[in-house]
């Protein structure tokens, strides 16, 4: 099983590589949000801009310039970033591929589709996180740079990105394993993940300090399980080529 899965895993990890608009898009939304929107936040509060207090829900609460930075804006930046990436790269390797039919070729070697959607799953994560780590430790060091944050809240923003990472590669992979059609599945993936943004952000809102951050792995972690868990025990070949 071990030779099987590695000698798929590198035929995922080819085909990703392969498709350069892949690459660029999956590229593209990290570096928006972890370097030039952060560097934005970072020259507006440096040039004075935001000088005022801001108020959360209500006139009773409200946070600095700096405080909404720190423990609002960094968080969402790497949630959607962590969320956007492996969404893109699934939409290639499973509903690309089953646009191309190539996928039914599959069905008449001596493996799984198990074997098929474990080899998917890890390419993605793979490739997914060598793209987001880099960018998110970038991130880290334009932060760190200006004083904008500690090493107790970079370490929680890094569980949220591998939360988030994981999370995404499981729910795309589930929606298109149940959803047949392309545009279907691309309709109810924006359904699955449109959501975390704004739960997070009312935990950001309501809960006080990096307990947030930490509250927000924690809801990702145990929805990632759950579609991880629901996306490999649904793994069938007649689902991989959308007969079903």
């Amino acid at each position: 099983m071990r030779d099987r899965l590695r000698a798929l895993l590198q035929k995922e990890a080819r085909q990703i590589t392969r498709s350069r608009r892949t690459v660029v898009a999956a590229l593209t939304v990290p570096t928006l949000m972890l370097v030039v929107v952060t560097l934005g936040d970072i020259l507006a509060l440096k040039i004075g801009f935001g000088s005022h207090r801001i108020y959360l829900l209500s006139s009773a609460r409200s946070v600095s310039p700096e405080t909404l930075l720190r423990h609002f804006s960094l968080p969402i930046l790497v949630t959607i970033s962590s969320l956007v990436t492996p969404s893109i790269l699934m939409g290639d390797v499973l509903l690309g591929e089953r646009e191309r039919r190539t996928l039914e070729l599959l069905v008449a070697l001596p493996i799984t589709a198990l074997d098929v959607v474990l080899a998917k799953l890890g390419a993605v994560l793979g490739f997914a996180l060598s793209v987001t780590i880099p960018v998110f430790l970038l991130n880290v060091a334009i932060v760190s740079l200006f004083g904008y944050a500690t090493p107790l809240q970079e370490a929680a923003l890094g569980g949220l990105l591998l939360a988030a990472v994981l999370y995404s590669a499981g729910s795309g992979l589930l929606v298109a394993l149940l959803a047949g059609e392309p545009r279907a599945a691309n309709i109810v993936s924006g359904l699955v993940l449109g959501p975390v943004v704004p739960v997070e952000g009312l935990i950001l809102t309501v809960v006080p300090g990096n307990g947030a951050i930490i509250l927000s792995v924690a809801v990702l972690g145990v929805l990632a399980v759950g579609v991880l868990f629901w996306s490999l025990s649904s793994a069938s070949f007649e689902r991989l080529v959308g007969a079903l």
